[in-house]
């Protein structure tokens, strides 16, 4: 039998094709490890899964990172008999990208175009794990980027710079091409266009994603003492908070928009999970990790609990103006560095590194 590597991720094998015969065996009853297949099991969820292997259920966004190929775009939803890859966490191996190439840029004011054969790159701080000047290489897509760009055909010089105010990255930053990419941002649903508001149309005209560098997890946090919704359109009616600044087609796709529900903003991630416990608003809604880090810094495990149900899966990507002369190229580089640290193992190795050490920090 060829068991499955945390490399490949792609890891859902035709249950028929191996000769496997799928068992009355209760969840409970078959024994978990890391480092090897599980096979799905009566009452398994994903959280599930985790507390039984790392102990802890928030967990699960590791163990979904090294199968998102084989569940899709809901974590919530995995099938009897499907085979899922439990990876070890700890990610001890030191990172092999090259800290240099991050910037500290203090100002926000518009910089010279790049010139040449460079790539300019732009990020930011304040959501950990995945962009924090604080931790190791700048956060997780801050140096999966970096050493996809190190992987990229043509070996590009790139360069990698922390401008601190989100909002000045895709206008004027990006319109203006003084950076090329911008990493990572969500790709709305353009496919929707007509019921997206006007921030998320302008995206859809303006700029153009890479393929994904990380599949985050979207997730809706509500109190633990009251019934969780099953479906989106259960939260019609519900006050719903997003924090300032962040964007709003997340909850538009669904439908979830004014006057179906009530829309509520707050500086940080910690005002929304602060106005959840003082009945300010019913729902916040926020990447899983991020969350995760705020009801943690608030104490508040036992009073705020995500619905894994509606936990849904938004790519990031770095993304590039549709202006830009040299857009195709440039997307060409950075895909093909995607698409090769994802087929080497770097890539899972770096988000279990990283997943980890968020883990420790939190908990």
């Amino acid at each position: 039998m060829n068991y499955f590597k945390p490399a490949v991720r792609a890891l859902s094998v035709s249950i028929a094709a191996m000769g496997f015969t799928i068992s009355a065996q209760s969840a409970a009853a078959q024994e978990i490890s890391c480092g090897g297949p599980y096979t799905i099991s009566s009452g398994d969820s994903l959280s599930g899964i985790a507390k039984r292997v790392y102990g802890s259920a928030a967990d699960f966004q590791i163990i979904y990172s090294a199968n998102v190929d084989a569940i899709g775009p809901n974590p919530g939803l995995i099938s009897l008999g499907q085979q899922i890859y439990i990876p070890c966490l700890g990610g001890e191996a030191e990172s092999d990208a090259d800290e240099s190439l991050i910037r500290k840029v203090v100002t926000t004011e518009q910089l010279a175009a790049p010139t040449g054969n460079g790539v300019r790159v732009v990020t930011a701080t304040d959501w950990a794990p995945y962009f924090d000047e604080s931790q190791e290489q700048g956060g997780m897509i801050t140096e999966l980027t970096n050493v996809a760009l190190a992987a990229a055909d043509g070996n590009p010089e790139y360069k990698i710079d922390f401008i601190n105010d989100w909002g000045s990255h895709l206008q004027p930053l990006l319109t203006d091409h003084a950076y090329d990419f911008a990493t990572a941002w969500y790709e709305p649903p353009c496919e929707l266009i007509d019921q997206l508001g006007d921030d998320a149309k302008f995206r859809c005209n303006n700029f153009e994603w890479s393929d994904p560098m990380f599949e985050i997890l979207l997730g809706y946090f509500g109190r633990a003492n009251e019934p969780l919704p099953a479906t989106h359109a259960e939260l019609a009616g519900l006050s719903i908070c997003r924090p300032d600044g962040y964007e709003t087609f997340v909850l538009e796709e669904d439908g979830l928009v004014e006057p179906a529900i009530t829309f509520g903003q707050e500086g940080l991630i910690t005002g929304c999970m602060a106005g959840l416990l003082d009945g300010t608003y019913d729902v916040v809604v926020i990447a899983v990790d991020p969350g995760q880090g705020a009801v943690m810094e608030l104490g508040a495990q036992d009073q705020i609990m995500l619905n894994e149900q509606l936990t849904k899966v938004m790519n990031l990507s770095p993304v590039i103006a549709k202006s830009n002369p040299r857009r195709e190229e440039m997307l060409g580089m950075m895909n093909s560095g995607i698409a090769a640290i994802k087929a080497d193992g770097q890539w899972f190795e770096i988000v279990n590194r990283h997943l980890s050490a968020h883990r420790a920090q939190t908990q």
